[in-house]
C-alpha cells in the first residue's frame, strides 16, 4: 500500500520501522491537547526548565479540575404555577357568597400551557375563596372553586378542557375564577 502526497508516494514500511512516536505528550500535563506539536518530525519528551536548572525540584503535579453544577429550580407544581400568577391574594376566610346577577365567565388558568380557559358561564350565588390581581392583566379577579362537571349548573364542559385539567392533574375539582364587575355583588 502506498500513499501520495506532494507527488512522491510515501512508503509504509518505512514510517513502520521507526518506533518514536509522531506526537510525544509533554511532561507538564495541562489536559489541553498539545496544538505545538509537530506531526512531520518525530519529538521526544524534555524535561521542564524549573527541573534543569534544580535537579532535586518535584515534578509538576497536576492542579486538581474544578467542576461547577448549576442548580436547577425544583419544578413547580400546577397550584404553584397558578399562584404565580396572582398578585395580592387576599384569601377570605370562611369563603364568602357572592351573587352573580348577569352570566359571566367563569375561566380556569391552564398551568401546563399558561393560558386561561373559559369553563362556561355562572349565574346565582358562587363561593368566592380569595380575591387577587392577574399578573397578566391587572385584572381584579375573584377565586372560586369548581368540583369539575358538577358545580353551577356545568355539568357537561368542553372534552377538551376537562382533559387538559386532567393533564394538569386535576381530575375532581379546579380553582376557577371570575373577572370582578358590576355583575357580581359582594355579600
Amino acid at each position: 500500500m502506498a500513499l501520495a502526497g506532494c507527488g512522491q508516494p510515501l512508503q509504509l514500511d518505512a514510517v513502520q520501522r521507526t518506533r518514536t512516536p509522531l506526537v510525544a505528550q509533554s511532561a507538564v500535563s495541562t489536559g489541553m491537547p498539545d496544538r505545538t506539536a509537530s506531526t512531520s518530525a518525530p519529538t521526544r519528551v524534555t524535561q521542564t526548565a524549573a527541573q534543569e536548572r534544580s535537579p532535586t525540584a518535584a515534578p509538576a503535579t497536576r492542579t486538581p479540575t474544578v467542576q461547577i453544577i448549576p442548580s436547577t429550580p425544583m419544578p413547580q407544581t400546577s397550584d404553584a404555577r397558578w399562584r404565580a400568577q396572582q398578585i395580592d391574594r387576599e384569601v377570605l376566610d370562611p369563603p364568602q357568597v357572592y351573587r352573580v346577577v348577569r352570566r359571566t365567565p367563569l375561566f380556569w388558568f391552564d398551568p401546563m400551557t399558561g393560558q386561561t380557559l373559559e369553563i362556561g358561564t355562572v349565574l346565582g350565588n358562587i363561593p368566592v375563596q380569595a380575591r387577587f390581581r392577574l399578573r397578566a392583566t391587572g385584572e381584579v379577579a375573584l377565586e372560586v372553586p369548581y368540583r369539575i362537571n358538577n358545580d353551577f349548573g356545568l355539568t357537561a364542559i368542553s372534552e377538551a378542557v376537562r382533559s387538559r385539567m386532567e393533564a394538569a392533574g386535576y381530575t375532581v375539582s379546579v380553582e376557577a375564577f371570575v373577572l370582578e364587575s358590576d355583575a357580581i355583588q359582594a355579600p
